[in-house]
């Protein structure tokens, strides 16, 4: 029983001494020994109410309907003071909502011993019999329909209490155990609630994670993460973004943020973030977009990459005056494949490619087309010479002696050039105009180029 409770029963005892003497010496209370009454009433009070602190429960509030029973009706009015049982059920009972029908027994119990002791002449009565009698069943009538709505309400209160208590626990438990990391702010942006995730998905604690928000975001992202939050604040619809966040260890994590804004929903009143950690997806993704445009031996690009490329330059979005294509096809690689083996050839394309990336510049594409075939898409050049020097450039590093597998090589080489103005041409006819250039290169002899002029 709270201290408040207890202090209320007490008072409650004495209120009821003082009352209960006064109205006795004019002989309106308690026909008996009034003294014997005050004692028996401070006496049982201060017993149950003991008891009711040590061991609540349905026996303490038999023992105290008992009390009040033989109190009320030891005045000589305890058939019109039944309402009396209402308070004291309700406020005596440890969990009234779920024992209210047990203490309704209860209480229908101790009037009916009341009315009993009245009508058998064991306790005092101001009424005539007859009348007392009808007060205790008319009075047992209003307690037994107060207490069964007092007992109702109380009841569906706390199941609503309980359902509202197993949701916050379910709610706690999902966040708790949940990949997403759930941030509420405030229409400013100023966190309120961050869920206990943050320790496992940014390897922080709540506090830590509050107090490094200034650092939190990528600067590259900030305007993205900028832009998604003043659309958040001009509607109640679902924003997604990637960005990237700081970890506890240093590192940038690429995160899905999804936000709403609930700022008009009572129960949150603020703008939720869910966010999880979806760097593997996005390396992966990346690693995907990275081998479906390079090719896996070299890392230059793939046919479909430079397809892609020589159409837009082709298209005319570049500003460049002029551009070339180098095909090139290295003589006598199939002789080391054979000879030196399959993992000599792949050397010798590897150094091939490392030299054509390192003889143009970064605006131009170097691809590899496959087997021994490569091509270079020179993107801005003055006039054709500065393509032939390019190529012959490429030729003369490619035959200077490598030490490759193990054996000094030489690389040869044949060079189809094709020359054009950005829009002249498509990206497959250019293609094809070099790749003819390096057969009539090859039939000319190895280790050599020829120029196919697009120019109009």
């Amino acid at each position: 029983m709270p201290q408040l409770l207890r202090r209320f029963r007490l008072i409650e005892a004495l209120f009821g001494v003082a009352s209960l003497t006064a109205l006795h010496a004019f002989g309106l209370a308690v026909p008996g020994n009034i003294w014997h009454f005050n004692a028996f009433l401070i006496i049982g009070t201060v017993v149950v109410t003991a008891l009711a602190t040590a061991r609540p429960g349905l026996a303490t509030t038999a023992l105290q309907l008992a009390l009040t029973a033989a109190v009320l009706y030891l005045t000589g009015w305890g058939p019109v003071m039944t309402f009396d049982f209402v308070i004291v059920g309700w406020l005596v009972c440890d969990d009234f909502a779920r024992r209210w029908r047990a203490v309704v027994a209860l209480v229908i119990v101790a009037i009916a011993a009341g009315q009993a002791a009245v009508w058998a002449g064991l306790a005092p009565s101001y009424l005539d019999n007859r009348s007392a009698q009808l007060a205790g069943l008319v009075g047992g009538a209003a307690v037994l329909t107060a207490m069964v709505l007092i007992g109702r309400e109380s009841q569906a209160r706390a199941a609503a209490e309980q359902d509202r208590t197993s949701s916050e626990e379910r709610f706690r438990a999902v966040l708790q155990d949940s990949h997403d990391v759930t941030v509420i702010t405030d229409a400013k942006g100023t966190p309120v609630f961050v869920s206990s995730a943050v320790e496992r998905v940014m390897g922080t604690t709540v506090e830590e994670h509050l107090a490094r928000q200034a650092e939190l975001i990528h600067p590259d992202d900030a305007e993205v993460t900028e832009t998604m939050f003043k659309k958040l604040l001009g509607g109640d619809g679902e924003h997604v973004v990637e960005a990237r966040l700081r970890h506890a260890d240093g590192t940038w994590r690429w995160h899905e943020i999804s936000a709403r804004n609930l700022l008009d929903n009572p129960a949150v009143r603020g703008l939720v973030f869910n966010h999880r950690d979806i760097t593997a997806r996005k390396t992966y993704q990346e690693k995907l977009a990275y081998e479906a445009t390079h090719d896996a031996l070299t890392g230059l690009a793939n046919p479909a990459a430079l397809r892609t490329g020589l159409t837009s330059w082709c298209s005319g979005e570049s500003r460049s005056a002029l551009g070339a294509v180098l095909y090139f096809d290295l003589d006598g690689f199939k002789q080391v494949n054979d000879e030196l083996g399959h993992a000599a050839g792949d050397e010798l394309l590897v150094f091939t490619a490392r030299t054509l990336r390192a003889s143009v510049l970064g605006r131009d594409l170097v691809a590899r087309l496959g087997g021994d075939e490569f091509a270079v898409l020179l993107t801005e050049i003055g006039d054709p010479h500065d393509a032939i020097t390019v190529a012959e450039r490429i030729i003369a590093r490619l035959a200077e002696p490598e030490p490759l597998a193990g054996h000094m090589l030489r690389i040869r080489a044949s060079v189809g050039i094709a020359v054009a103005r950005p829009g002249e041409h498509g990206a497959a006819e250019l293609l094809r105009r070099a790749d003819t250039a390096m057969y009539e290169a090859k039939r000319a002899g190895s280790h050599g180029w020829r120029l196919h002029s697009a120019v109009s």
